[in-house]
């Protein structure tokens, strides 16, 4: 039956695939577990919501996205967003081949396939929390998985855009390049817990640990907890920051004195500034503000033990 097949949902465009190398390696590994699967490649952008659509229609309750973070975001919003079934019937699992790979640096998912597809085959899951963002100036509504944010991180996003071709370092290069260029932006963040104007570099709610192409922005991570962490960076320089990438790649950057951290399940965020980028799961999503909302252990994802 085609609820016990995984239907793996692949981006043949996604850093590290290789064409047909990478993709014999998934499907030898998949056949030698004996793992019953069936598949389809994304032919076009954001294609991974309707092939979700189609494969949950047909029957398919165990998906496995094989690209990197955009890849996952775009199945994660297809599986967010749609009325079929219950969202405890689906497990979702990661065979990571991006440029980034963020989200699964958290659970330490391995980039060997043969290691990864055991992961798949033991089925050993955790409920994790998904963010909700209502994006004010688009009026629409976004999933995420791992990180959101404006500011400074989503200026890197739209920078990096163009600079995917140089592989995994494409981030650090569109970080040090944003590092030049970006202006501090006026944000004002309400919440419960806190209520902070101030020119910030950037504003981060987190679910998981990992951004931006390893970045560690965010203090205390458990993504199971139902609360996002927050981190707001103020009043940085520029030489604040060029004496701080190290902080921001090694998590020590939410202990500088400029740096705010606070939990909350609710949190609006206003942009001064209405052409301000917004970023999710390392995927450009609009400008201005946000709401944001946790929908706590609403996905099951398949990691190790």
């Amino acid at each position: 039956m085609r609820k016990d097949k995984w239907f793996l949902i692949v981006n043949p465009t996604s850093g590290s695939f290789s064409r047909k190398r990478k993709w014999k390696q998934i499907t030898t590994a998949f056949e030698t577990h004996a793992i019953p699967f069936d598949f389809e490649f994304t032919i076009k952008p954001q294609h991974e919501h309707e092939l979700v659509i189609k494969a949950l229609e047909q029957g398919y309750r165990k998906f496995v996205s094989v690209g990197g973070d955009g890849t996952l975001h775009h199945i994660v919003n297809g599986l967010m967003q749609q009325n079929i079934t219950l969202l405890t019937d689906i497990k979702l699992a990661v065979i990571p081949l991006g440029t980034g790979n963020d989200w699964v640096k958290t659970y330490r998912i391995p980039k060997n396939i043969d290691k990864v597809v055991q992961i798949i085959k033991d089925e050993h899951t955790v409920f994790q929390d998904i963010g909700k963002l209502s994006l004010r100036n688009e009026q629409k509504t976004v999933f995420f998985n791992n990180v959101a944010g404006l500011g400074f991180d989503g200026y890197v996003v739209q920078r990096n855009e163009r600079l995917k071709f140089l592989g995994s370092i494409s981030f650090l290069v569109s970080t040090v390049l944003g590092l030049i260029s970006y202006k501090l932006t006026e944000l004002s963040i309400t919440s419960e817990q806190k209520k902070i104007t101030s020119k910030s570099l950037l504003t981060i709610v987190g679910i998981c640990q990992y951004s931006g192409g390893g970045m560690q922005l965010t203090k205390n991570v458990d993504p199971t907890d139902g609360l996002f962490d927050v981190s707001m960076a103020k009043k940085f320089t520029f030489w604040t920051l060029v004496k701080n990438v190290t902080s921001l790649f090694n998590g020590k950057i939410v202990n500088h004195s400029e740096v705010e951290t606070f939990k909350t399940d609710l949190i609006t965020i206003e942009a001064s500034q209405k052409n301000t980028y917004i970023q999710a799961d390392g995927e450009l999503v609009g400008t201005g503000s946000f709401t944001g909302e946790i929908i706590p252990k609403s996905i099951a994802f398949v990691v190790p033990k």
